[in-house]
């Protein structure tokens, strides 16, 4: 009987239409994983492959007992299994079922049972998703898990920790959750013990760099000069009006009411999930009025130049770091030098110097509790040099021998 070769998704399976005759499904990314189908509906997952010239088949389980991922995992298991040998497949079938399977097969069924209905803005990569992918897939996403020693997770994150304690932290998280998961809710694969339950996150470095005017006027020149001005727009819109980059970036000129000077952001696009209205300077409306007038009918304000999962214009960070060059702002310490995000707090720095109520920056930060807006929050210099200097106004005092 012809297979057919598919992906397989809920979706897919559950709007599979039921035949007179049994129809077999081969899965295209684990074409040892099939799929029976028959004329009384019932619907059941396979394992199916050659091993030592024999034709193999092992029931996996039934539709709706297991689900897809799932399905996919065990099939892996068991092309591991054969390819080990005959005899340690029937042991490995009746005692340790979590013999072959992998750190990423972890990953793969917390992605696809928790991680893919957490929300991101835009609908972007979940944070952790991209810890993984970017420092464990490749790197030990194929060991097994009974391989996986607390030793050896200690090993991995001291490997991690050069590349700072953001990524140090993030694949922490994940593969905390990713195993937390599978002993919770995924009992057949037998995996009891959590290697990285106890392994401890590195200390972060609080942040308060901000922007002086002087250096803003700098970087403000030397974005002018840079290979791109389109993101260098984007940079501008985001010091004058303290959005988030993630916001900037995707702003649609359907959400602009230029002539109110109104910048409105959709709660779907926000991080709180909370509709926000932005008053905008006359710079931005500089800015886009350009934009505007060269722009033809574009749906968003920086709509992407190539093809784009977005639509608009993402990354950034290459012209950045060319501004901050050309405005003698860079330094080898990252935590020294200007970050984009700095361009909000310089935001929200520049107006509480300025005797501006803290409700008010927590307003235009789009915040939902001062507490967030008072990490902004810098003293300026001058009144703490004005402050002590009072202090001991009142004082006479002479230090000539």
């Amino acid at each position: 009987m012809a297979e057919l070769i598919r992906s397989f998704t809920d979706q897919f399976i559950s709007n599979l239409q039921v035949k007179k005759y049994i129809q077999i499904y081969a899965d295209k990314h684990h074409k040892h994983l099939k799929l029976q189908v028959r004329p009384s509906g019932k619907k059941s997952y396979f394992f199916r492959a050659k091993c030592n010239g024999k034709d193999i088949k092992r029931k996996i389980g039934e539709v709706g007992q297991i689900t897809v991922p799932m399905a996919k995992v065990l099939a892996d298991k068991t092309l591991r299994e054969l390819r080990h040998s005959d005899r340690e497949f029937e042991i490995a079938e009746q005692y340790t079922p979590s013999k072959y399977i992998t750190i990423n097969n972890v990953f793969e069924l917390y992605k696809a049972n928790e991680l893919d209905y957490r929300k991101t803005i835009a609908g972007r990569t979940h944070a952790l998703e991209v810890a993984y992918n970017t420092h464990v897939k490749k790197q030990i996403g194929d060991c097994f898990v009974v391989e996986i020693s607390k030793k050896f997770a200690r090993s991995f994150l001291k490997e991690i920790e050069p590349k700072g304690y953001s990524a140090h932290n993030k694949v922490i998280s994940v593969l905390k959750a990713a195993f937390n998961y599978v002993i919770d809710y995924e009992e057949q694969l037998g995996i009891s013990v959590n290697p990285f339950e106890r392994m401890k996150k590195m200390q972060s470095i609080a942040r308060n760099r901000y922007l002086s005017y002087e250096e803003a006027g700098r970087l403000l020149n030397a974005l002018s000069k840079v290979s791109d001005q389109d993101v260098a727009d984007i940079y501008r819109i985001a010091l004058f009006t303290g959005a988030r980059l993630s916001n900037v970036k995707s702003m649609q000129w359907a959400d602009l009411n230029l002539s109110s000077a109104i910048w409105l952001i959709p709660a779907t696009l926000t991080k709180t999930r909370q509709q926000y209205e932005i008053p905008l300077h006359k710079a931005v409306l500089e800015i886009l009025r350009a934009r505007k007038s060269r722009g033809g009918s574009a749906h968003f304000v920086f709509p992407a130049r190539n093809k784009s999962k977005y639509g608009y214009i993402t990354g950034g960070d290459k012209i950045w770091k060319e501004a901050i060059t050309l405005a003698g702002l860079y330094h080898e310490n990252p935590n020294i030098r200007p970050r984009p995000h700095d361009l909000r707090r310089t935001f929200a720095t520049w107006q509480i110097q300025s005797g501006a109520d803290i409700s008010v920056v927590s307003k235009a930060l789009c915040h939902t509790s001062l507490k967030h807006t008072l990490i902004y929050a810098h003293t300026n210099m001058d009144q703490v040099r004005s402050a002590i200097e009072g202090a001991f106004e009142g004082i006479t005092y002479s230090f000539t021998a």
